[in-house]
């Protein structure tokens, strides 16, 4: 099924009844890329990681391990699009959202810090890599209080807590600022 811009669709095309309404379809995901490799400056250095680096229960996506040239503990980078990750059910994303996991080496000051050092690059360098993406998320264990200072030291905002199958977990985002930046005052709102 190709939709009225030519794109091809993930839907199936309606064959009557419930399937047949449009509001039950969910979004219209044409060929959307896997995430883009981030291209951070020269003191990163990322070099793919084995499938077996990261938890087995993860969404499929790229992962990375990290190393900063000032020292300290690598990383586990994993990015995957939020509409192959559990998030997808919390919010209204985009197509092109992206799903950030970092994995850290025991729970040392120096990873928290390059971790969240890392965010803060990481976050322009996915905007700028992928144009149409305009919301990068994370979801750490409800229970994971170094995870929660690292995305808020990184510039993540919490968002809410959610209960995904896997048990609860507490959304963090990131906008473009162009996006962030936009008042939702209804005064400003056009009428």
């Amino acid at each position: 099924m190709e939709r009225h811009d030519g794109l091809p669709t993930t839907e199936a095309p309606p064959t009557g009844g419930k399937e047949s309404n449009p509001s039950v379809w969910g979004p219209t995901l044409h060929a959307v890329p896997g995430p883009p490799e981030p291209v951070l400056d020269s003191s990163w250095t990322l070099r793919p990681a084995a499938d077996a680096a990261m938890p087995a229960r993860r969404p499929a996506g790229r992962t990375w391990t990290v190393t900063h040239c000032g020292g300290g503990p690598p990383l586990l980078l994993h990015l995957s699009r939020v509409s192959h990750h559990p998030v997808r059910a919390c919010y209204p994303f985009g197509a092109h959202d992206l799903a950030v996991a970092l994995v850290l080496p025991g729970s040392a000051p120096s990873g928290e810090d390059l971790a969240s050092r890392l965010l803060r690059q990481l976050a322009p360098a996915l905007f700028a890599a992928d144009a149409r993406c305009r919301r990068i998320v994370a979801a750490p264990d409800e229970h994971d209080a170094v995870g929660r200072r690292v995305l808020a030291a990184g510039g993540f905002g919490e968002i809410t807590e959610a209960e995904l199958p896997d048990g609860g977990v507490v959304l963090f985002a990131t906008e473009r600022p162009e996006i962030a930046d936009l008042s939702t005052a209804l005064d400003d709102m056009p009428h």
